[in-house]
């Protein structure tokens, strides 16, 4: 067992994110398992009733087949404590259904109790399903679905005739409610409800989705990606009032206003922001016996004079008992929406400026739409949208000029802008007509971001730049915004068929979005239908695919087999004594090489520590180029796949790189020629030793005609555009260069394949002579029994001849890199490295057996999360 001290130094070899992110899936397990806060509160005292549950995913509500829950408080009921223990309780003569608003608070619960205040008013306050006091799931938050809720509790009740108040979102049940049961509903009242569709936020109910549909995914991460322990739930804006604003369908609002004849009763505040009092005005219009009271306030203005307003209810619905008011037919025709006006005018252009920040071309269809509809008209529309998407450009600017290039290392740049884009665009921009290229990323998606952020990195002039980018928007945003205008409504009439399936829907226009953006818009240009090519390459040819998905089965066979051999660590035995844990990923690179050291066909090296004084490793190092020769290769004691590698040409970048390391390192000598990688295995128990497969490691290289830069001569390569964004990416700051006739350029910048290198199975080169040399290598340490060799020759002859350089060892599960070999069938490389993965295996098995001290699993894990936690998967900075 490892002591004390030995534990803290596994666990301090472990990255700091690796151990965050360990903590918060912690927590999150813990928070989803023991919610300590419940969202069903105290405030529904009483025994739920069970009512029948109604889904509105089709045209029409349905009742299927198993029943919900449902809280409700009985105000002025006889016996109002054990009310929901009887069947049928004893209700005054008027009965009055009050409809919470989204979110839901006590408010109306006390206007409930001043409306029951009168002895011949009961009232039945219900806490319909999506609602934080209703307990259970439910198929359908909608408000249509909830009156359906609320008129079945009724029946449960015996109560045939009610009159319905509906407060806020509350006002749509009350609404759907009349609709579906106009016999039993004898009046409506509604507290700052929103009326007509065209009144609620953009006035479009696809368009209003998927603004809430992004509301809604905000909340769900929320509440279920953070340790939250149920505390989220408690507040008024949750993931179930998103669901319900969601779910609710405002399209037949203005129908039912018009088609109601009987009493109805509005009031509002004269200041709320959220639904204006022009949609209580419009209300009136389509129901002429409607009764307007507009109070001073906002949205709380009903709550503000709780006596009052229940007064007026009170006498309204008292009147209607003693002497229904006659039906009032409503207007043969439908009135026009009134253009916004006032405060609504302004809250709808702020509402329009925030969008273009998220989505700024949507957002220019989406006003379109809105004036075709007459919500508001064109030129205030175009100027709410170009000032949105020029604060937005300014703003991206301003991230790059004050922030520079750290802002590419902070979120939420970090998450979808690479230093290597920024690295190009800065290319481009060095020229005469950097600010043309600027201004027509206007004009080309996906492009926006690192052109505006470099721009400011760039520090390009943001007068000349601003009044450019000015009028890049206003070319940009009206014909938008007329394609909105001319052909959004007939779209949303097609689209209002599948309302019913808004969330796909949604799902689909954003997968469209997508698709035109990054593969239709791209065809238009060469470069473009480049990267096409090289996106199609990359999902149909395998041997590109990203490493955590190609090998993604190897990992599954290691812990298959390891399980079938009752050790999880049992590859790892295969090298006792082997470094640390046996060669495996993460293991140190000098004390893999330090047994073959003395082999002439070792690559000279040098290990430096922290531990030793600064100024002594830079003596060594030093020391170690002289002896040597420039280039000299540094190296990470602990990396993958040429992580952290780099190339030395003067003491002066030697020193720098010495005095920053964060880490131990090496130097190696440089050793020019052809690279291959070689996996070799000794059977357990026997003194033998053969190759298992060889790797040859071919450069990519382009070669100049005097004219093409070298991004052009990357993208026009029928080899180099397979993995074109990769060469991009290594050779970013040089890429607007010309490069000269009959010049030839080498493109990956190691061996290695992360670094862009081919890899080509050559089971040819397998000779006697090369079998026998690496066999006589590895035996320089008696306890090897699986390794892979990176090792360099002069030529392919040198190499069967058995003449070679070995550059690094790596021991157990270093399978060779088969899979990245295009030419070889899929199902063929698997199978050889299946074969090698129950080499390597059997031979732990074996040395277990033989009482082999097995490899600690945390100091396993420990160095395995070192090697694959680093920040610099790539950082090769200088080429040969």
């Amino acid at each position: 067992m490892p002591t004390t001290a030995e534990s803290k130094r596994i666990l301090g070899r472990v990255p700091g994110t690796w151990l965050l992110v360990l903590g918060y899936l912690v927590l999150l397990s813990l928070s989803a398992s023991f919610p300590f806060f419940s969202s069903i509160e105290t405030v529904a005292d009483g025994r739920p009733i069970n009512v029948p549950a109604f889904d509105f995913s089709g045209d029409k509500v349905k009742q299927l087949p198993y029943t919900i829950p449902i809280r409700a408080h009985l105000h002025g009921v006889l016996g109002a404590e054990e009310a929901q223990e009887f069947v049928q309780p004893r209700f005054r003569d008027t009965v009055i259904v009050y409809l919470h608003r989204v979110p839901w608070d006590d408010k109306g619960s006390q206007l409930c109790e001043e409306l029951a205040r009168n002895p011949g008013v009961s009232v039945v306050e219900p806490f319909m399903p999506g609602f934080k006091t209703s307990p259970g799931q439910v198929p359908s938050h909608s408000m249509e679905a909830n009156a359906e809720v609320v008129a079945a509790l009724m029946e449960h009740y015996g109560v045939k005739r009610y009159h319905v108040i509906g407060q806020g979102f509350g006002g749509v049940a009350a609404l759907e409610l009349a609709s579906a049961h106009p016999r039993r509903v004898q009046s409506l009242t509604m507290l700052s409800s929103p009326g007509a569709q065209e009144f609620e936020l953009l006035g479009n109910p696809l368009v209003n989705k998927i603004v809430y549909g992004f509301q809604g995914a905000f909340f769900w991460g929320v509440s279920r990606l953070t340790p939250n322990f149920g505390a989220v739930d408690l507040l008024p804006w949750d993931r179930d009032y998103a669901r319900t604003v969601f779910d609710t369908d405002l399209t037949d609002s203005k129908k039912i206003i018009h088609q109601w004849t009987k009493p109805l009763l509005i009031i509002h505040g004269d200041a709320d922001w959220m639904t204006p009092v022009e949609a209580a005005h419009y209300s009136v219009k389509l129901a002429p016996q409607a009764r307007l009271h507009v109070i001073p306030g906002g949205r709380d203005a009903v709550f503000a004079d709780i006596p009052g307003v229940s007064t007026e209810i009170r006498e309204f619905i008292v009147e209607q008992e003693k002497k229904p008011s006659p039906a009032v037919l409503p207007p043969p025709e439908i009135p026009p929406i009134p253009q916004a006006a006032g405060a609504r005018f302004w809250i709808l252009l702020v509402i329009i400026v925030i969008c273009t920040f998220v989505a700024e071309d949507p957002t220019c269809l989406a006003s379109g739409l809105m004036v075709s509809v007459g919500i508001i008209d064109f030129w205030s529309a175009t100027a709410a949208c170009t000032a949105g998407i020029f604060i937005g450009d300014v703003c991206l600017y301003s991230l790059g000029r004050f922030l520079g290039r750290k802002a590419l290392r902070r979120a939420p740049l970090k998450w979808f802008l690479k230093e290597h884009k920024v690295n190009q665009w800065a290319g481009w921009f060095s020229t005469p007509k950097g600010m043309l290229v600027v201004v027509s990323s206007r004009f080309i998606p996906a492009s926006r971001v690192p052109t505006f952020v470099t721009a400011g990195i760039m520090r390009l002039n943001i007068f000349r730049l601003g009044i450019l980018l000015l009028i890049a928007a206003l070319i940009w945003t009206p014909p938008l915004m007329w394609i909105g205008y001319k052909f959004g409504a007939k779209a949303m009439e097609q689209l209002a068929h599948y309302k019913s399936n808004a969330i796909w829907v949604i799902i689909g226009f954003l997968f469209f979005l997508h698709f035109v953006t990054h593969w239709v818009v791209p065809a238009f240009t060469w470069r473009g239908r480049r990267q096409i090519t090289m996106k199609v390459r990359g999902f149909l040819q395998p041997s590109l695919w990203p490493a955590w998905l190609l090998y993604l089965p190897v990992r599954l066979g290691i812990l298959a087999l390891c399980l079938r051999y009752r050790r999880l660590t049992a590859f790892a035995s295969a090298n006792p004594a082997f470094g640390r844990i046996g060669g495996f990923v993460g293991d140190s690179k000098s004390l893999l090489l330090r047994p073959f050291q003395r082999d002439s066909r070792c690559c000279p090296t040098l290990a430096l520590s922290l531990d030793d004084p600064q100024d002594e490793r830079v003596r060594e190092a030093q020391a170690f180029a002289m002896c040597h020769g420039w280039p000299v290769v540094f190296k990470p004691e602990v990396a993958e796949n040429g992580a952290g590698l780099r190339f030395v040409h003067t003491a002066e970048q030697l020193e720098q790189l010495v005095r920053a390391a964060a880490e131990d390192f090496l130097l190696q000598k440089y050793i020019s020629g052809f690279e291959f990688e070689v996996v070799w295995r000794r059977n357990p128990g026997k003194d033998d030793g053969r190759i298992m497969a060889v790797v040859q490691k071919r450069d990519v290289a382009v070669r100049g005609d005097g004219e093409q830069t070298l991004e052009e001569l990357i993208w026009l390569d029928e080899v180099a555009v397979s993995r074109g964004e990769l060469f991009i990416q290594c050779h970013a700051s040089d890429l607007n260069r010309v490069i000269p006739a009959g010049q030839k350029v080498i493109l990956n910048l190691t061996g290695s394949y992360g670094h862009g290198a081919r890899c080509l199975h050559r089971h040819d080169l397998i000779t006697v002579q090369l079998d026998e040399a690496v066999t006589a290598f590895a035996k320089h340490f008696p306890g090897l029994h699986f390794a892979r060799f990176d090792l360099r020759a002069i030529s392919v002859d040198e190499l069967k001849a058995g003449r070679f350089i070995i550059t690094e060892v790596g021991g157990c599960c270093h399978v060779s890199s088969l899979f990245r070999d295009e030419s070889l069938l899929f199902a063929r490389s698997y199978v050889a490295i299946w074969g090698q993965l129950k080499a390597c295996i059997v031979a732990g098995d074996y040395n277990l057996r033989q009482k082999v001290r097995p490899v600690p699993l945390d100091e396993l894990m420990a160095r395995w999360s070192q090697a694959h936690g680093r920040q610099d998967q790539f950082a090769v900075s200088e080429d040969l």
